[in-house]
């Protein structure tokens, strides 16, 4: 899997993927409802680096009398390894993840032209595990001590070690008009974002 010495930036790929929830086809349907009719479009899969971790976060020690400790609480965090973003979201289990082989392999069964090779710009990683970490953690405690209200939280604590993986995103592009069309559309969410037009 990931393979780096202290410091280092990340850079041999995961064999992690979430798995494709939008197809090819409705990422290719996305793009071509805002172009000419008759646009040949190519959709190709890559995977955006993405650290995932879990922090237990512990209530201060020092509470007062008439207030009962808090118990405990548990952060799924997710750190964009390219842009150092990071964000709170929903716990997941191994179990939600599969391969990357397994990814392209399916990906590749639908019925507009999917290239399951990487898409030839996708990004690398910028941020050391290192990095990744310390940003998930400060992004902590100003959200969870609004969800907590007046509960005073302790340090974060990993529960286990970060998991690297990618996150599916299908790289689209085309010719319209004399121009370039490439546009991203995350293959979770089938939200889109336009590279040029």
């Amino acid at each position: 899997m990931t393979t780096m010495q202290h410091g280092a930036v990340m850079t041999t790929s995961s064999d992690l993927v979430w798995p494709v929830a939008v197809p090819a086809e409705a990422a290719v349907r996305t793009v071509a409802r805002r172009l000419p009719p008759g646009t040949e479009l190519t959709a190709r899969l890559y995977h955006h680096p993405f650290l995932g971790m879990m922090f237990l976060l512990d209530t201060e020690k020092h509470r007062s009398r008439w207030r009962p400790r808090a118990r405990p609480v548990l952060a799924a965090v997710l750190v964009d390894l390219v842009s150092g973003r990071a964000f709170l979201t929903d716990p997941w289990n191994a179990e939600d993840l599969t391969t990357r082989a397994e990814a392209l392999a399916a990906a590749s069964s639908g019925h507009v032209d999917a290239v399951t090779s990487p898409a030839p710009r996708a990004p690398a990683p910028r941020l050391t595990e290192e990095d990744a970490v310390a940003a998930g953690r400060a992004l902590l405690p100003g959200l969870l001590a609004r969800r907590r209200r007046l509960d005073a939280l302790g340090a974060a604590e990993l529960t286990g070690p970060p998991t690297r993986f990618g996150k599916p995103n299908w790289w689209v592009t085309g010719q319209a008009g004399g121009r370039m069309v490439e546009v991203v559309v995350d293959a979770l969410s089938g939200r889109h974002y336009a590279r040029s037009a």
